[in-house]
Formats: structure tokens, C-alpha cells, sequence
């Protein structure tokens, strides 16, 4: 896995250098007749915040393409993907993960994916303990009662699993003592906070922001194991959505840091910019769900 995550480093650096293949490629060109552009964001934190903060974007993109742009509600993953399957979602928001399976799945296409200042494209996945743990390797969660995201996650699902088994070449089902999704990253770390279980899988991006409005205390909870850099989640368009209306909405992401629009969304990043993005960014991603044998069916609760 470390050789794949390496590859990382090298994609991203090709992408925020404008390389990239045609985002409308894979899709079979079918101009939309409606003039509305229905966008979903997968359940990465709390919806209703991920919403307002995803609001200026929105505003922003609905004056760029000339059309009225909404947010539709998905519960997960999964519901997400068959959305733009169905053609009743446009645009997307995915994890890694669910963005490969989506593509696998539905022809789903990334084109865009934020950049924080300084040029990073990546984000983390951590196990998070209580300070008071005397866990001080994964390997010391074996028999723990441990809260992972939601099956179709990559920070919260994929990426430690794929971990537990290069480091104790164990499923996750079997080496803890029990495992359950809590449905968002947030809602995993509470479950830790209120004392439901013993460790957390979570995205470092919701940790930094809990510490950050101090609604975590550092000194209470710690973070056990942080993996290599994974590739920051990317917008999908559907397949068949009309190529000249994807193009203007990569031109209307990328032109947004130009216009002083807030790019601030909890639980996926606090962006400078967005930039181009292509199915080779998460080429690793679709190796390590390879390699574990995971396909959409897992993914559905």
C-alpha cells in the first residue's frame, strides 16, 4: 500500500499543474434539457452544515452557468451513486472511494477538487483514542469496540482497513470487538467522546475542526495512527450530462478563488482554490478497493 500511496504525491502535483484528460471522456453526450443543475453532497460531517457551507459555492456556480443550481438530500454513499446512475443528480460530491465505485458503477467522472492554501490536495485518515488509552499501536485495538464511518468512506472505512490488514492481516469484523458505522465523521468522533466505544477511524479534517472550535479537547483524546496522504475528494458529473455544461462548471470551480467566494466546507476542507481533476488521481484508490474486493453491494448499509 505505501508504494501506491506514494503515487499520490506524484498525481497531485500532475493535476494542480492543469494536466488531466477530457472530464466529459467517459460520457456518452447527451445535452440536459432542464435548467436546473441538481448537485448532492455525499455525508462526509452533519448535513445541514455542510449545506450552508457549500451555500456561496452554489450561489457563485448558479451565476456562472445561468441556471438554478440545487442541493439535493442523500442520506449516504450509496444513495448518492444511484442518483447520478438514475440521472436525477448532475454534479456530486464524493469520497475517494465512493468516487471510484461510482465511476465503476455509474461512469461517474471527477473534474474538480479543492486545493487548501499552499497547494495541498490531500487529506488523512487517523484512529483517535481517549488520552487516558493504553493503546499505542492499531495492532493494541484488537477485541476494542471501534466506530468507523459508513461503509463507502475512504478515511473512515477503506484506508483502515486496508491498514489492519498490512499491519495484522486481519478484517476489521473479526480483529475488533465490534465494529460499527456511525454514519458521518463527526458522529464517529461523538460516539468516541460520549464514551460508545473505545477508538474512532475518522478523516483528520473533522479532527483539526473539532480542536480547532474547541468542541474536542486535545488533552482528553489523541490521535494512535495517521495514514499516508490520500487524494482530497473530488465533484463527479454524471455520464451523459451535456460536455459544454461540464466544461462551465470546471471553468466556474476553478475562476471561484479569483472571486472572493468562501470555499469553507465542514467535514471536506477549508479550500484557496479548486482544480482540475481526472480518474488517474484516485487510480491507487481503486487498487486498494481492488485488493480488499470491494465493490458497491459492500457499501450499501
Amino acid at each position: 500500500m505505501k508504494n501506491s500511496l506514494y503515487l499520490w504525491s506524484i498525481l497531485v502535483a500532475a493535476i494542480l499543474g492543469g494536466c488531466g484528460s477530457d472530464p466529459s471522456s467517459s460520457a456518452s453526450p447527451a445535452p440536459t434539457s432542464s435548467k436546473v443543475l441538481h448537485v448532492a453532497l455525499a455525508p462526509s460531517e452533519d448535513a445541514e452544515k455542510m449545506v450552508a457551507g457549500f451555500e456561496p459555492i452554489r450561489v457563485q456556480l448558479a451565476k456562472d452557468l445561468g441556471m438554478a443550481v440545487t442541493v439535493d438530500k442523500v442520506t449516504d454513499y450509496a444513495s448518492v451513486i444511484e442518483a447520478q446512475k438514475a440521472g436525477k443528480v448532475d454534479l456530486a460530491w464524493y469520497g475517494p472511494l465512493s468516487l471510484v465505485l461510482a465511476n465503476q458503477e455509474a461512469g461517474v467522472t471527477p473534474i474538480i477538487v479543492g486545493v487548501e492554501a499552499g497547494g495541498n490536495a490531500t487529506y488523512h485518515s487517523v484512529f483517535v483514542v481517549p488520552s487516558a488509552s493504553t493503546a499505542k499501536t492499531i495492532a493494541d485495538l484488537k477485541g476494542k469496540k471501534v466506530a468507523f464511518v459508513d461503509p463507502g468512506s475512504t478515511s473512515g472505512n477503506l484506508v483502515p482497513r486496508s491498514a489492519l490488514m498490512k499491519l495484522a492481516n486481519a478484517k476489521a469484523e473479526d480483529f475488533f470487538g465490534n465494529l460499527s458505522y456511525a454514519g458521518s465523521h463527526d458522529a464517529a468522533l461523538l460516539s468516541l467522546m460520549n464514551g460508545n466505544v473505545e477508538a474512532c477511524a475518522i478523516e483528520d479534517i473533522t479532527y483539526d475542526a473539532k480542536v480547532k472550535s474547541k468542541e474536542l479537547d486535545p488533552k482528553k483524546f489523541r490521535i494512535l495512527w495517521t495514514s499516508d496522504p490520500i487524494p482530497q475528494s473530488p465533484f463527479g458529473v454524471r455520464k451523459g450530462l451535456d460536455p459544454a455544461l461540464t466544461a462551465k462548471i470546471v471553468d466556474s470551480f476553478t475562476s471561484m478563488s479569483t472571486k472572493n467566494v468562501k470555499m469553507d466546507m465542514p467535514g471536506v476542507g477549508n479550500f484557496a482554490n479548486f482544480a482540475k481533476a481526472d480518474l488517474t488521481l484516485y487510480a491507487p484508490i481503486a487498487e486498494m478497493a481492488k485488493t480488499l474486493g470491494l465493490t458497491k453491494k459492500d457499501i450499501v448499509k
